[in-house]
């Protein structure tokens, strides 16, 4: 069976890997390659009715819970931690808990899953197919909170930088703001699907468990509120960069306007001067050159004189 990657045993404790699976065993996890041929048959055996194999087998999903009469199916994201991918690009997971066997499909590797599975193999995994959730959601947070601190210091470091090269810093913001709103996408939805689950889990879970599971939701809440604050902290920095763009055109503008204010009198004189025709004053004297450049220096001298009494700046 190439569809099926794991498979382990609750009924004792510490769990045991299944030596040979069954179609349906009760108190087992199942953890099946979701593209694999044949797996479709196989759950078909094993007693699932066929909308729900359609319902963990189809291509694009987003996080939701869904109550059935003899359990419920959860569909989580998790963030891509593969070498050369980007995190935000989250991987889907389908969890399927019926009539007392949990079912897990996922098409890449999934982190934290790998995580439980290595936990297992040592003897120091979860103890029963709930705790088995709860730790899965567990290090779903733990993986995405990671990416969110991530972030959160990219944010400090570029808000620490200053306005000198706004450029840069319209590129960086905009790569962060994708990144974060790739991960608001499928949050936001997974918190909604957990808060069903927290609900529906109070009359399956034991106590102690059904707490972990109420902190769990209320990190995720925790972590869509700080990709919130994040999305709103991005754009207060683009405000912030669009402001200082606007003063230092203004200013740029404005030094302008002053320089224009002074050469225009000047401008105006050479213009006239520069008149080739007769009966200009001083074509025939030797000083009249020196004693117009003094004159035009003269004349930028009190008008630069006049706009500071004027406090132009």
């Amino acid at each position: 069976m190439d569809f099926l990657i794991d498979s382990w045993d609750f009924s004792t404790s510490p769990a045991t890997a299944c030596a040979s699976p069954t179609t349906h065993q009760p108190n087992c996890w199942f953890h099946f390659q979701r593209d694999a041929e044949g797996l479709s048959g196989w759950l078909t055996q094993a007693g699932i009715p066929e909308p729900l194999i359609d319902a963990v087998l189809e291509e694009d999903t987003r996080p939701r819970f869904q109550r059935l009469p003899d359990g419920f199916i959860l569909l989580l994201r998790g963030v891509n931690l593969a070498s050369g991918e980007q995190p935000e690009d989250m991987l889907s997971l389908r969890l399927l808990y019926y009539k007392g066997a949990l079912y897990t499909f996922r098409k890449r590797p999934f982190n934290a899953i790998a995580h439980l599975r290595d936990q297992l193999k040592h003897q120091s995994g979860p103890d029963s197919l709930h705790d088995f959730i709860v730790s899965l959601i567990e290090q779903i947070n733990l993986k995405v909170e990671d990416v969110v601190s991530d972030a959160e210091d990219a944010i400090e470091k570029i808000e620490g930088q200053g306005f000198d090269d706004t450029a840069s810093l319209q590129v960086q913001l905009t790569s962060l703001h994708r990144r974060l709103l790739r991960l608001n996408r499928f949050i936001r939805p997974q918190l909604a699907a957990l808060e069903k689950l927290t609900t529906e889990a109070e009359r399956i879970m034991p106590g102690e468990l059904h707490q972990w599971l109420i902190n769990e939701r209320d990190t995720t809440q925790r972590l869509f509120e700080q990709i919130d604050l994040m999305l709103e902290q991005i754009w207060m920095q683009r405000e912030q960069i669009q402001q200082a763009i606007a003063e230092k055109m203004n200013r740029n503008t404005y030094w302008l306007s002053v320089i224009a204010g002074v050469f225009l009198p000047l401008s105006f004189l050479t213009g006239v001067f520069g008149i080739n025709i007769g009966g200009m004053p001083g074509v025939e004297s030797e000083d009249a050159f020196l004693i117009f450049c003094v004159a035009l220096v003269v004349i930028a001298v009190v008008e630069f004189l006049l706009l500071r009494r004027l406090r132009f700046w």
